[in-house]
């Protein structure tokens, strides 16, 4: 939970040869760092399981652990509002693309017609208004750093991949990290993934998801929706076999 928060590219130092443990990038300049408990690491890994899957309901959840959303939130207010405003996050690009996407779900896009664009200006101010006024959000302090931190590592990833999207470039490594810690939140995240779906499966996992989880966690991802949101019932084309999967669950990666 110990990370650098002011990963800049002058802080970032390639090394001509790894260390022992196979690290090849270094950072400089620890001036400014921080920390964050177990509690909120864990939720966040859940955070970016609900967002990478849309799932939304359960992000309010991980919202409300994470002390940005009190405990009483209008759901039904917030998650339509989660869905316009992260979706197009997810997909990745950057804020330019962000935009683009976000005019396409309001209709204000160069494709729509005049009356189309009133109306989606109207509906993203009132949008705009009910965050501020209806929806009592917070940023813990943590929160603000990291998110700078984010932030500067996106634009530097942006720079070589203009279709760079962290939550998606971040799932394998949130993968791994459900198969291999054993602390309460991160386990529910994982029964979440392998055992949710239909009531009829009484309760049973969910042996595609397993194999697919594997093969997120191996670096493979099957997508939806245009290559936006993980599908967790696919496994991917390109993926490991099940017994290459099975050797990589045994591994210690």
């Amino acid at each position: 939970g110990f990370f650098h928060a002011d990963p800049h590219p002058g802080n970032i130092l390639k090394l001509n040869t790894p260390t022992p443990e196979g690290h090849t990038v270094a950072l400089i300049d620890c001036g400014l760092m921080a920390s964050i408990d177990p509690f909120d690491r864990d939720n966040m890994i859940s955070a970016v399981i609900h967002l990478a899957n849309k799932d939304y309901a359960s992000l309010v959840d991980d919202f409300v652990n994470l002390q940005i959303l009190p405990k009483d939130s209008d759901r039904a207010a917030i998650i339509p509002l989660m869905d316009k405003a992260l979706t197009p996050y997810v997909k990745g690009g950057g804020a330019k693309k962000y935009e683009e996407e976000l005019l396409k779900i309001y209709g204000v896009d160069d494709d729509g017609t005049m009356s189309s664009k009133v109306g989606g200006f109207q509906a993203m101010t009132q949008d705009a208004l009910t965050v501020l006024n209806d929806v009592p959000f917070s940023i813990p302090p943590y929160f603000a750093i990291l998110g700078r931190a984010i932030v500067t590592l996106e634009g530097i990833a942006l720079s070589g991949d203009p279709d760079y999207g962290i939550i998606m470039e971040s799932y394998p490594f949130i993968a791994r990290k459900l198969m291999r810690e054993d602390r309460p939140e991160v386990q529910r995240a994982l029964q979440e993934v392998l055992y949710s779906g239909s009531s009829s499966d009484g309760g049973a996992i969910k042996f595609n998801r397993l194999i697919a989880l594997l093969n997120n966690a191996a670096g493979a991802v099957a997508t939806q929706e245009g290559a936006a949101f993980v599908d967790l019932d696919t496994i991917p084309d390109d993926g490991l076999s099940f017994e290459d999967g099975l050797k990589f669950l045994l591994s210690d990666k």
